[in-house]
């Protein structure tokens, strides 16, 4: 998938579909951002995407999105 300056530009403006297009194109950097590694007792590692985390990463960034200013 490829973003294109229209689809951030809708984005900013407020747009839902594009605002989804940028949320499931930074998809897998989100759940990079929100992987959980836990050791367990006999030192094994078990990996794991928080999911309230995630939600809050996509919180903020919309949030931030919104205080944007887009040249046109």
């Amino acid at each position: 998938m490829k973003l294109d300056y229209e689809t951030v530009y809708r984005a900013v403006k407020g747009n839902h579909d594009a605002q989804e297009k940028l949320m499931q194109y930074y998809d897998a950097y989100i759940s990079a951002l929100s992987t959980v590694v836990e050791v367990c007792s006999d030192g094994t590692e078990h990996q794991y995407v928080c999911e309230d985390q995630k939600a809050e990463i996509q919180t903020k960034y919309l949030e931030a999105l919104s205080k944007c200013k887009v040249i046109r």
